[in-house]
């Protein structure tokens, strides 16, 4: 593989693959978005991170040390990046990138408040709002508890179309509502937080904030056959 250093990472992809003639167009993306997590976030990441480019999701797969196609993962601790970048699937953005550099707060165990705070960073998922996609989850009545959704065995009982959207969403709501500073106090607590860390955090419950955020989102219209033509693909 051939590399291209830039201030905050070290990309890797092979010669003459489709990352090798975009490079410097995904260096600048990644620069931006590095940029925006720290400034959010209110930290600085000092290491330069390792963002290795594959051209296929099966080849991320057996990184990953599954044999299913996957298109990207983070690994925590040693500031690496894998993912595809071909012309259908273009794995770059924000969200890897969060896992790595919100690993200098913390490393919660909740996977729906890890990813939620991905997710915030993505804004949208398939190419739509998280907040319009749990709109269309709250009215086609296919709300999941978010109380139960913070704890793993629920979070990834769950297809990932509908977990990792509501996650974005109700943590865009949190930060929006609350600010981050609140949040980052939150993404400290180490163990699964309870109603209590909600309450001392937020003044409210967990129960009150989902109630609150879902009064939110139940005010959001959007376009029914947009999201179930996604679905027919």
């Amino acid at each position: 593989m051939i590399s291209y250093i830039t201030e905050h990472y070290i990309f890797r992809y092979k010669e003459g693959s489709l990352a090798a003639k975009d490079i410097i167009k995904i260096a600048k993306k990644q620069e931006e978005c590095f940029n925006k997590i720290c400034n959010t976030l209110k930290v600085s990441f000092t290491e330069k991170i390792n963002y290795f480019l594959y051209e296929s999701s099966e080849e991320i797969g057996k990184l990953y040390g599954i044999n299913e196609p996957i298109n990207g993962f983070a690994v925590w601790g040693e500031n690496k990046i894998f993912a595809v970048y071909n012309d259908k699937i273009k794995c770059i953005g924000p969200h890897e990138d969060v896992h790595l550099i919100s690993f200098v707060i913390n490393n919660p165990k909740s996977n729906f408040i890890v990813e939620g705070l991905a997710m915030f960073f993505d804004e949208k998922w398939w190419g739509i709002d998280n907040d319009i996609w749990a709109s269309y989850y709250y009215t086609t009545n296919k709300v999941i508890s978010i109380y139960k959704l913070l704890k793993n065995e629920e979070f990834d009982n769950y297809n990932c179309e509908i977990t990792y959207p509501i996650a974005g969403s109700f943590i865009k709501y949190l930060i929006s509502s609350f600010g981050i500073e609140k949040f980052i106090e939150l993404y400290k607590i180490s163990e699964i937080p309870n109603s209590n860390d909600f309450k001392n955090i937020y003044h409210y419950t967990i129960l009150e904030l989902e109630s609150f955020f879902w009064q939110e989102i139940s005010k959001i219209n959007y376009d029914l056959q947009s999201i179930k033509s996604l679905f027919d693909k």
